[in-house]
């Protein structure tokens, strides 16, 4: 499988939290990433990558009962190509924030993030599902709730709604297989809350055909009317709307919530939570990258050394707040404000 260069398998699967949500498999001694990916004809095959030998790619491989065509290694293929993002171009952003380095490095915008190991290491693709559907579904399941009830969520609905695929794995439900439960099953079975009004009525306008959650990923749609669609859909306020935008490479929006504003004020050096009109403003010289600029800068630190704000500052994190963001590890999707 070819990528764009430069490419990181390891920065793209933990690029946020869904590497760690069923119905994905993540193995970091191996570098082995995989899930199930329902065909269009129905089929649960499991598809894996792992990098090339010498560097050059991915290595992909899909598994499944019974002979698989050569059509059907191709879609399931291309499902996980798009779930790595890789038809995203990136380089208008690479540009922004090489010419914003060197403004940085020459003493200017102190407010910039120090972006540098983001981009030599091809850092900036997001993990995503293979439909908008699975990836608005586990957005509305980390809204205002622990990491631990997401991830519980999550399990459950592969669990008992998942097509069965090979190796005993379970591929994330279909729309018709959500909607076909009533709001009860969501509150008794997968225990989702509040949320469960919300999911009935996504996953029924989504089989249904009233909802053509796919059309979001079309380019030429502008980003104010997808946000305008999403922020009609139950349950998404500011914060989910703007985490799926994220998702389907709209970075305009910075996605706040009290995750990231606390990681934030760590990283550079506040003592309370800076308000959302400075954050704005610090990333306002990155145009329609804001977004994800903010969010390389609050996950360098699951990388391994991070570039961080100088250790004098008041408040400046220290040792112990690096060992605190190296614990995080990645886990965190970054939704924790209620819609």
């Amino acid at each position: 499988m070819q990528v764009p260069e430069p490419f990181d398998l390891v920065l793209t699967a933990r690029s946020h939290g869904w590497y760690d949500l069923s119905p994905w498999r993540w193995d970091e001694q191996r570098r082995v990433l995989g899930r199930p990916v329902v065909l269009r004809a129905g089929r649960a095959v499991l598809t894996e990558v792992t990098p090339a030998p010498a560097g050059r790619g991915l290595a992909f491989r899909a598994l499944a009962e019974g002979r698989l065509a050569a059509a059907e290694a191709r879609e399931a293929r291309e499902a996980l190509a798009r779930c790595l993002a890789l038809d995203e171009d990136l380089d208008p952003f690479r540009r922004t924030a090489a010419e914003l380095e060197q403004r940085r490095a020459a003493g200017e915008g102190r407010d910039l993030p120090d972006l540098r190991w983001a981009l030599a290491r091809g850092g900036g693709r997001l993990l995503r599902s293979p439909t908008v559907f699975e990836d608005a579904v586990k957005t509305l399941c980390t809204t205002n709730c622990s990491w631990a009830l997401t991830r519980a969520m999550t399990t459950r609905l592969c669990e008992t709604l998942g097509a069965p695929a090979p190796l005993g794995a379970r591929a994330f439900p279909s729309p018709g297989a959500m909607a076909a439960r009533s709001e009860r099953f969501y509150r008794d079975e997968i225990r989702a809350g509040y949320r469960a009004p919300f999911l009935v009525a996504l996953a029924r306008a989504a089989a249904d055909g009233t909802l053509d959650l796919e059309a979001l990923r079309e380019p030429a749609l502008p980003t104010e009317e997808a946000a305008a669609r999403i922020s009609a859909l139950a349950g998404f306020g500011p914060y989910a709307t703007e985490h799926l935008l994220r998702l389907l490479g709209r970075h305009g929006h910075l996605a706040l919530d009290s995750w990231t504003r606390a990681k934030l004020a760590r990283l550079r050096g506040k003592r309370r939570a800076p308000a959302d009109a400075t954050v704005r403003r610090w990333y306002r010289p990155y145009g329609e990258w804001a977004g994800l600029a903010m969010w390389l800068e609050v996950t360098a630190d699951w990388f391994g050394e991070r570039p961080s704000w100088p250790e004098s500052a008041p408040g400046g994190e220290g040792a112990a707040g690096r060992r605190r963001g190296a614990r995080e590890g990645g886990k965190k999707a970054g939704a924790r404000e209620a819609p």
